[in-house]
């Protein structure tokens, strides 16, 4: 056959033009595909507030011994396991590395025998990317709040279990619970959708809503909870609601002040005691109760506060002297008067080594609750497990009490509620 240079030179043309028109539509389009579909490990750092909190790495077991978690805190990666004890609480915090400081994206509050698996934390490597972040979380036990700080971009944020999911896309504060056979979910702020572990049924939840998920089922939108505490969000003056309390240990030391201030829309208590070698004080508000709570089924105590400036390291050598303090006085089924504390501090490491300053973690008289250790100045949302744990045989709640104590103090409470569920 002989050969044709004419047609030889054609199928090259044409050769040629072809992989021309590929290269100017296909390394484009490759390099558009890279730019929005890379990621990177969002920052993830685990901080102990208080009890015991363990790590196991992604190449661990649950039989391997795990890492323990300091009050300083440090850096895991995805697919750690992060466990509590009981009377433990912990903070696992999302950041962006990219920004200068970090930015935090997340803050995660974790409770008394919580265990999470960090699966999946993705962030867009480019800025301008079309991802989102993504979160991804396996709730083993135990209960979560997630805080959600205003995105930049657009961001999907999931809990699992194995009796459903919740799905997030919405900045707020989110409260998730694995129960015995359910999935519960309560949104302070925000919306979320609750989803069945097969995908079946799903429900959207809102502001002040909560439900349960179960394997085959949703609950639908529960009630909400009788809140016992009123004004506490401070919407009104103190008085008559609540009393003022402010002791001193010298008679001619100054007193501290409770008064209420605006903060940015709301308004907010401040517990405030200033100056130097002032001594023992405690400054604080009582208000008065005498609910029957002998017929409900969970009882929660929430606050939301920040603690701004404290002069004592941790809560004095006692334990006795933190900046916030909640006390509840009540009365149990056959008249007995009794008191449930727990106290929050922002700095001082606990130490109770013989020959060490003595810095201990709870009240030495009345160690029934370990103080929980919060970043100083940021405001916090906590919230505690169910109360009826703690106060057997409760009849009443008599009196609700927030004081700061020490020496030097300034704490800020923006609300506090007693939510009780029959």
């Amino acid at each position: 056959m002989k050969r044709s240079p004419e047609r030889t030179a054609w199928i090259v043309l044409f050769a040629s033009l072809f992989t021309c028109c590929a290269l100017a539509v296909g390394v484009p389009a490759a390099a558009l595909a890279f730019y929005n579909t890379a990621t990177v490990e969002a920052g993830i750092n685990v901080k102990l507030q208080a009890g015991q909190m363990s790590v196991w790495r992604p190449t661990q077991t649950d039989r391997d011994p795990p890492s323990v978690v300091s009050l300083d805190g440090y850096d895991i990666s995805e697919g750690s396991l992060v466990a509590l004890g009981a009377d433990s609480a912990g903070l696992l915090t999302l950041l962006d590395n990219a920004s200068s400081p970090p930015r935090p994206l997340l803050t995660m509050q974790l409770y008394p025998n919580a265990r999470l698996r960090v699966e999946r934390a993705r962030l867009p490597r480019f800025s301008a990317s079309a991802l989102g972040d993504e979160f991804a979380f396996r709730l083993v036990g135990g209960r979560v709040q997630a805080a959600i700080h205003a995105p930049r971009r657009k961001f999907n944020l999931r809990f699992a279990s194995d009796h459903g999911s919740v799905l997030i896309s919405t900045p707020g504060l989110y409260v998730v619970e694995q129960l015995n056979d359910a999935l519960r979910l309560d949104v302070a702020e925000g919306s979320a959708v609750a989803v069945t572990h097969g995908g079946e049924m799903s429900l959207n939840v809102s502001s002040g809503q909560h439900t349960v998920v179960t394997m085959s089922s949703v609950a639908g939108l529960m009630p909400p909870p009788r809140n016992l505490v009123r004004n506490g969000q401070f919407q009104e003056s103190l008085q008559p609601l609540w009393r003022v309390e402010t002791l001193t240990a010298a008679p001619n030391a100054p007193l501290g002040t409770a008064k209420i201030v605006e903060d940015g829309a709301t308004r907010a208590l401040i517990l405030e005691r200033m100056g130097e070698g002032l001594g023992w004080g405690r400054t604080g508000i009582i208000q008065t109760l005498d609910a029957r709570v002998n017929n409900g089924r969970d009882l929660r105590l929430v606050l939301d506060f920040a603690i701004l400036f404290q002069e004592l390291p941790v809560c004095a050598s006692a334990g006795s002297e933190c900046p916030l303090f909640v006390s509840i006085a009540w009365r149990d089924t056959k008249g007995r008067s009794r008191e449930w504390i727990q106290g929050f501090y922002a700095n001082g490491t606990p130490q109770i080594q013989p020959g060490a300053l003595s810095l201990p973690d709870s009240i030495l008289t009345n160690p029934q609750r370990k103080h929980i250790k919060m970043p100083l100045g940021q405001r916090m949302r906590w919230e505690s497990e169910n109360l009826y744990l703690y106060l057997p045989d409760v009849e009443t709640i008599e009196a609700i009490k927030l004081y700061a104590e020490g020496h030097a103090v300034r704490t800020q409470v923006n609300a506090v509620a007693l939510r009780l569920t029959r």
